[in-house]
């Protein structure tokens, strides 16, 4: 399945050392906006979904942003946390963004990382 800039989706992130100890890593299920649409191998660069309010570089992400789908709580979009992620790490598509929502991201990104 391709994703394309403003889906989100909840993706298998590795967490802690990335081990179990059990020769496997280890994840959890995490939402994330994603800002780039799919390359032809499947990766896509997405920004994390927390629903912790305090962080900078956060913007609010409310219902009427969204042109499909829903939060399952209030949520902010983190413009200074990237992912490159491949689709095969997506287990669902939770939403979808309205290109508002999508462009306040992308403008708090080069803040958020340093770029001009």
């Amino acid at each position: 399945m391709s994703y394309l800039s403003g889906d989100i989706v909840h993706i298998n992130f590795p967490f802690g050392e990335g081990d179990s100890g059990l020769g496997s890593p280890r994840y959890k299920a995490r939402p994330a906006l994603v800002v780039t649409d799919a390359d032809l191998h499947g990766d896509f660069i997405s920004v994390a979904i927390t629903s912790a309010s305090h962080h900078s570089a956060s913007i609010e992400i409310k219902a009427a942003d969204l042109s499909q789908g829903h939060m399952a709580k209030p949520s902010w979009a983190r413009a200074d946390k990237l992912y490159t992620v491949n689709a095969q790490a997506v287990q669902q598509r939770l939403a979808r963004a309205k290109p508002e929502l999508l462009a306040r991201v992308r403008k708090q990104l080069c803040p958020a990382v340093g770029c001009k």
